[in-house]
This record gives C-alpha cells, sequence and structure tokens, in this order.
C-alpha cells in the first residue's frame, strides 16, 4: 500500500500534518526521529518522506542524505517540511537532495498539490 511518512521530532506538527492528509484520502505513518524513518523506509518503502530538517541526533539534512544515497531508497522523493526558511537552509536541502521545501507552518492546499504531485494520487 502506498503511504508518505511524515518525519518530525515535533508531536503537534506530526500529527497535524497526519491529520491533513489522511483527511484527504492519504495513508501515512508517523516518525518521531530520523532513524526510525530510516527503519521505516528501508522495510516499507514510502511513496513520499516529509522531512522535518532541525530534529536532535540525526537532522533531516543528514537523514535525506542517507536516502538518497541508499540505492533502495534513492527514487523516493523526500519533500522538506520546515520552519527554519533562510535561503542558506533551502539551498542546504536542495543539496541534500530534497525534492522541495514546504515551509512551515504548513499551507493545507500546497501540502495536497505537493503531496498528489509525488504519489500520483488525486
Amino acid at each position: 500500500m502506498s503511504f508518505i511518512l511524515i518525519v518530525d521530532d515535533n508531536f503537534d506538527n506530526r500529527h497535524i500534518i497526519g491529520q491533513m492528509l489522511s483527511f484527504s484520502g492519504f495513508a501515512v505513518e508517523l516518525a518521531s526521529d530520523a532513524q526510525t524513518a530510516l527503519d521505516i523506509a528501508r522495510q516499507r518503502r514510502p511513496s513520499l518522506i516529509l522531512m522535518d530538517l532541525a530534529m536532535p541526533g540525526l537532522d533531516g539534512w543528514t537523514a535525506t542524505e542517507y536516502v538518497k544515497r541508499d540505492p533502495h531508497l534513492r527514487d523516493i522523493p523526500v519533500v522538506a517540511v520546515s520552519g527554519h526558511v533562510t535561503r542558506s537552509d533551502i539551498e542546504r536541502a536542495k543539496r541534500a537532495g530534497c525534492s522541495e521545501f514546504l515551509p512551515k507552518p504548513i499551507d493545507y492546499e500546497h501540502l495536497i498539490r505537493i503531496a498528489q504531485r509525488y504519489t500520483g494520487q488525486n
């Protein structure tokens, strides 16, 4: 089954994004840290990963680099989701391998368009 993996260390952010997507008919799985997200991605291969960037321990930039270096995961699109919206943060996310950047606070319609684009689900 196709699903979107949401990675965010903040409980509220994780669940709000998950509810937005679930409400629009997307299957979601939640991860509270990047290492758990990598484990889930390896086991279940999501259609899309929404990756918070600033997390304790393994951050989202580095986790995205791991995804893009792994031959079994590299084709999974990763969209950065962050409140860190400086030009250097956005450029760093793209260098790490993120396909797009979705700033927080999340715009519902923009989130759904991104999810539809990368999953092919309408």
